[in-house]
């Protein structure tokens, strides 16, 4: 198999890493792959893009109602939240809006649209409990149709915010995200099971532009038996 003509295109190790350990593969093997990838990638954006929308302003309205409207504001000029590692985010997030913006402009819905997925998924992590989610109220205000039957624990959202951050950086980042059929069905029911946990609006724009295809799995299941 010659894949030198991918080099100055694809690239020749990108393509081969769409293989996925599978022993006698062939170029179209690797194309038709590379083109599921491709697709389903695309088809997960609208998903991927709606739940850190959704998180992040269910977080933002907690903590509003919990702490300060203006708590990220109240950080940024003392820190009492925030561990280090996400307050220095924040402080990144502030200045590259000081860069962009004069300072009477800076809103705080600027400022929740410049921080990165990754500091709500932090947020959203065991460490802040003590802070944040035994907080009365708290859990409850994010993740409001969280099952009733199930403890609070916010270690199993965390679990899954960060497979689906994972996920979302490697599709951001053009890799391959088909490595096991099994595996990324899981991957995929994470962002619904988050979602359904986030408060709802009842516009149906989840639904609407949820356009996972579920014809992708049958085509991947029958690719990599």
């Amino acid at each position: 198999m010659n894949l030198d003509k991918y080099r100055a295109t694809i690239g020749i190790e990108r393509l081969k890493s769409f293989g996925y350990g599978k022993e006698d593969i062939t170029e179209d093997y690797l194309l038709q792959m590379y083109e599921l990838n491709l697709k389903t990638s695309q088809s997960l954006y609208p998903a991927l893009s709606m739940v850190e929308i959704h998180l992040r302003n269910a977080i933002d309205t907690m903590m509003q109602t919990i702490f300060s409207v203006t708590w990220l504001e109240n950080e940024i000029e003392k820190q009492n939240l925030l561990f280090d590692f996400d307050h220095n985010k924040l402080i990144q997030a502030y200045n590259t809006l000081q860069s962009k913006y004069k300072l009477e402009d800076i809103t705080h819905g600027k400022l929740i649209s410049e921080l990165t997925f990754g500091f709500w998924v932090n947020l959203c992590s065991k460490k802040y409990n003590p802070k944040i989610w035994t907080k009365k109220g708290a859990f409850r205000g994010v993740f409001i149709d969280y099952p009733q039957d199930k403890q609070e624990k916010i270690h199993e959202i965390s679990e899954k915010l960060n497979k689906i951050k994972k996920l979302r950086n490697r599709i951001f980042h053009y890799e391959p995200i088909l490595h096991k059929k099994d595996k990324f069905g899981v991957l995929y029911n994470n962002i619904c099971d988050i979602m359904s946990y986030l408060p709802k609006d009842n516009s149906g724009l989840f639904e609407r532009t949820n356009n996972f295809p579920h014809e992708v799995m049958k085509m991947l299941y029958k690719m990599m038996k």
